[in-house]
């Protein structure tokens, strides 16, 4: 091994032997003590990826670093994209000047591709967040005085984007797509030719700049701007054209797979309606993102779902409509993409390698300790929240079949509540106050499950329901579907749960609630708890009173003639189920009243604007303002108790 000294192998470690000369070739002087000589002298052969964060003008300039922006109160500047109108997101900043108050904000990421969800306040070139000062210092709160030409040449601008926590192996970069504003968390690369980004983007995510990393700071768990900028880069890559390739497959890829997560900004439909479509002969340009943001606008399919897989799936449903082989394909369409990936990582890794002249061997020691690192810090911070990036999209684990089916039955929920003109669906079949009959959530998702299925709806598909979800449809809408939809939209839920309380029980002993509705997020306005109070709960109150009145005479009844007491013992139980379950209802009714008149609320939270929000919307009585997102305005039902109990893990 050149020139570094005595080597000493064991099945765990490596001794090393290196002068303090050897150790200051790395900017800094690091620790480094394993790093062969090959690798040290990366730095003194190439310059830094910027010259000017890093202090060496006299180098060759290859790309601009920028730290981002840091709101100081996210909970108050940011949203996630669903929680707003797709019509108020900008892209540029002269649209933020044209009345668009949200515009897409990079925080966290996972290398090459990171679908982009959260949104920040920047209606008029970021005034409030510019005008939010400390009245001590005159300053603002946020770091956007320190940001001026960040802001001026680089926010909106096509880029690379890196998480600045240590979440997941690697530098992660991923494509910052034009249109963006970037945040501290989420720091931005740029380039002056655009063309360079996809080169940038592959050797980024090479294991061979991960180790260099790793020497300028061995300990790091954050990867600041500092180091990155002095990482040292070969014009060599630059003449490429397979990094240039390698970089566009994984993004690609990674962005087709998005089209089958819901909350995705390129949204399609879930991955098993996508299979199905393809299945019976739609073609991937029949596929376009359904969602309206402005990220969507030019997708294109690249690859689309592999031909062994589609083989397959024809095979295979030749034998009749099934939704464990729906679900089976979209496992084998993942597993497909997962593994083409992990290719191009290896065909990445060995062209950097080569570009960069290191041997064989160096290679070998180098991912060998990388290897011991890696394993090392995961053990020391398996359970440390900090390191979580703030977004958290698919997960890099195959979904199973079972989620998939869970995936399309929350779609189509979602699907049928969205579409109600009021917003508003019963769980239940059932008669309003007007004897109006509306149908309930349960029979509409049957029906449109049905209709998707071209009426395969059979009994064997009504077992698979049942064995994905755990239960019966109905219980699982009834009892876990909010607690789903929660985990798939981050806390921030677009469909509200209002039930009655203790209507919700855990085990095995669970019955469907008297009553229960679900309430669009868009289309919640001034009427809709008065809606739910005046129009779809009286019903319930009256048939529950009128039963409850009935068994209470018949138990009177029985008692004058002296009845068997087994016989008294089964009304008595009867009665008492009953009165419980009126006196949920009438509570249920209590609160919706309560909430409809002025009241102040003693809001459990950190966040001054958020308490000051909170007590606004309910000062004359609840008046909602999306505006404000969805911790905000759901916060006083969560206090009446009116809503799914999982609502109580949405905090903030």
């Amino acid at each position: 091994m050149s020139g570094n000294s005595n080597i000493k192998n064991d099945k765990k470690r490596i001794i090393y032997t290196v002068t303090l000369g050897e150790l200051a070739e790395i900017p800094g002087t690091p620790f480094a003590y394993w790093a062969p000589k090959s690798l040290r002298e990366l730095f003194l052969k190439y310059p830094p990826l910027d010259r000017d964060v890093a202090g060496m003008p006299d180098k060759l300039k290859i790309a601009d670093v920028k730290v981002g922006l840091q709101t100081s109160d996210d909970l108050r500047f940011t949203r996630y994209w669903w929680e707003v109108p797709f019509e108020k997101i900008a892209t540029s900043k002269e649209e933020t000047l044209q009345g668009k108050k949200w515009v897409p904000f990079a925080k966290g990421g996972k290398p090459f591709y990171h679908d982009i969800q959260i949104v920040v306040n920047w209606e008029n070139n970021g005034k409030e967040i510019k005008n939010w000062v400390n009245p001590r210092t005159g300053r603002p709160f946020s770091n956007v005085w320190m940001l001026c030409h960040t802001e001026n040449e680089f926010f909106f601008r096509e880029g690379l984007a890196w998480a600045n926590v240590v979440s997941i192996p690697g530098l992660a970069l991923y494509v910052l797509q034009k249109g963006c504003i970037f945040a501290v968390t989420a720091n931005g690369l740029f380039s002056e030719q655009s063309e360079k980004l996809y080169t940038l983007l592959s050797i980024g995510n090479s294991s061979l700049l991960w180790s260099v990393f790793k020497l300028l700071d061995p300990t790091a768990h954050m990867k600041h701007v500092g180091y990155v900028s002095k990482l040292p880069i070969s014009p060599q890559i630059f003449l490429s054209k397979n990094l240039i390739h390698y970089g566009l497959g994984p993004y690609n890829l990674l962005r087709e797979w998005a089209t089958g997560d819901e909350t995705s900004t390129v949204f399609i439909a879930p991955w098993i309606l996508q299979v199905l479509w393809r299945w019976k002969g739609k073609k991937n340009e029949e596929l376009k993102p359904i969602t309206n943001h402005p990220f969507s606008r030019d997708f294109q399919w690249q690859h689309g779902i592999p031909q062994e897989t589609m083989d397959w799936i024809a095979h295979e449903m030749g034998k009749g409509v099934s939704l464990y082989t729906l679900a089976k394909a979209c496992t084998k369409w993942e597993r497909w993409l997962r593994n083409k990936i992990e290719d191009i990582q290896h065909q990445i890794d060995s062209e950097v390698y080569k570009i960069y002249g290191i041997s064989e061997e160096d290679r070998k020691l180098i991912e060998k300790e990388l290897g011991l690192i890696e394993a090392s810090e995961n053990e020391k911070d398996s359970d440390d929240e900090n390191i979580r990036t703030e977004e958290s999209s698919t997960t890099m684990d195959t979904l199973t079949a079972d989620e998939h089916i869970k995936r399309l039955i929350h779609y189509i929920a979602q699907q049928v509540i969205r579409e109600d003109p009021k917003g508003i669906v019963p769980l239940q079949d059932g008669y309003t106050a007007d004897q109006r009959f509306e149908p309930g959530l349960i029979s509409r998702i049957r029906n449109k499950l049905n209709e998707i299925l071209e009426g395969n709806l059979t009994p064997q598909v009504e077992q698979e329901l049942q064995d994905a979800l755990g239960m019966s449809l109905d219980l699982w809408l009834s009892h876990e579907f909010f607690r789903y939809h929660l985990s798939l939209y981050r806390q921030r839920p677009i469909i509200w749960q209002i039930i009655p309380p203790d209507s919700v029980t855990r085990g095995k002993k669970r019955d469907i609630p008297e009553f229960s509705v679900f309430i669009y997020w868009h289309k919640l306005d001034n009427d809709t708890l008065n809606k739910v109070r005046s129009v779809y709960l009286p019903p319930y109150l009256t048939a529950k009173e009128v039963e409850l009145r009935k068994a209470e005479k018949q138990l009177s009844e029985l008692r004058e003639a002296g009845a068997a007491y087994k016989n008294l013992r089964d009304i008595e139980k009867k009665l008492d189920k009953l009165q419980r379950s009126y006196y949920a209802l009438k509570q249920l009714a209590s609160a919706i009243d309560n909430l409809l008149h002025p009241l102040k609320l003693n809001v459990q939270s950190n966040n001054s604007w958020m308490k000051e929000k909170v007590n606004e919307i309910i000062s004359e009585g609840y008046k909602p303002n999306l505006d404000y997102g969805v911790r905000v305005n759901i916060e006083p039902l969560k206090q009446a108790g009116i809503l799914h109990p999982d609502a109580n893990r949405i905090r903030g």
